[in-house]
């Protein structure tokens, strides 16, 4: 066992010269850009995964770009599904989509009442 153990530490690669290139990415982790161009379902993990980041900041601010609201009361995300049944001063109620955290998956809730007093009302403006 130990000998085998040498030989792999002996070995080394050898990589083509034609491998070797200056790598320039088009993003930067750390800018809105990259973050902005992320399907919902990678910008849920980072919302929920890399709480108190900047991270987390533009993955709430590209969801909310993507049309969902965050619910404070229930910490999900919601997105209309269709146009309310229902739009008062204090609620609307209709079909969403919501990102359910314990199946970590997006699913349908049909007549569902969404108080505005929940509703996170924060701009993210850088």
């Amino acid at each position: 066992r130990i000998r085998s153990m040498n030989m792999l530490n002996s070995y080394h690669a050898q990589i083509p010269s034609h491998h070797y290139h200056s790598y320039d990415p088009k993003h930067s982790f750390d800018s809105y850009e990259y973050f902005k161009n992320l399907v919902p379902d990678t910008l849920f993990f980072i919302f929920y995964f890399y709480e108190g980041t900047k991270a987390q900041y533009y993955a709430a601010k590209a969801l909310k770009e993507q049309h969902w609201r965050f619910h404070k009361k229930v910490k999900m995300w919601f997105q209309r599904y269709d146009k309310p049944k229902e739009i008062v001063e204090s609620h609307e109620t209709g079909t969403y989509v919501y990102f359910d955290t314990d199946l970590w998956q997006q699913r349908t809730k049909e007549d569902f009442k969404f108080e505005y007093k929940f509703l996170e009302e924060n701009t993210l403006d850088d």
